[in-house]
């Protein structure tokens, strides 16, 4: 009787992980934004979660695709001023889990923040549109101004470039091993 729950409660874990993925998967790749000519390292990298403890990870990029992680979307109940739902930006790290893309609000006098893969099933906000990846830290309040100032790439201390995003309000010039950039899908 307990050995038939325990296989049951895996074999639901298993499913876990599929039954949330509400999209087409992709890799996540970057994309140089005009006028930083001079910043070409930091074109056409792949996201990869670089593990910092048990079920933490930073968003990391790499130039080569086969550490490429797998992510995928998972809508919301929260819609956009369009119509179109916020989703769970959601990634497949190989295990029965989804782990989440979020901003870590470390410092709120930051112009940027870094950028996490926890163990997780979403935080909510996200979107794609013709630039790739977008955000939105406040989508339950359409009255109030996105402050999502895009996606800033920095090659700092994990020896790989970091995946940090910027505050809108913020308007100060990328330190020199920085760039921004777009995060854009590469279906799979």
């Amino acid at each position: 009787m307990h050995l038939n729950i325990i296989i049951s409660a895996f074999a639901l874990a298993g499913t876990a992980l599929a039954s949330i993925n509400t999209t087409r998967e992709y890799h996540l790749r970057t994309q140089l934004r005009p006028g930083q000519g001079n910043k070409k390292q930091f074109d056409g990298l792949w996201l990869v979660a670089s593990h910092t403890g048990a079920g933490l990870n930073d968003a990391v990029l790499y130039a080569n695709k086969t550490y490429a992680i797998k992510g995928f979307e998972n809508a919301t109940n929260i819609t956009q001023p369009n119509g179109q739902p916020y989703f769970n930006q959601l990634f497949d790290l190989g295990g029965d889990f989804p782990w989440d893309l979020y901003v870590a609000d470390v410092n709120f006098y930051s112009a940027w923040e870094p950028v996490r893969i926890n163990a997780g099933s979403g935080a909510g906000g996200f979107f794609m549109n013709s630039s790739g990846l977008q955000f939105n830290e406040n989508p339950t309040n359409a009255a109030e101004t996105n402050a999502f100032g895009g996606w800033l790439v920095c090659d700092w201390w994990h020896g790989v470039p970091q995946l940090f995003m910027k505050w809108s309000y913020y308007h100060y010039d990328n330190p020199s091993s920085c760039a921004d950039i777009n995060l854009l899908p590469v279906y799979i």
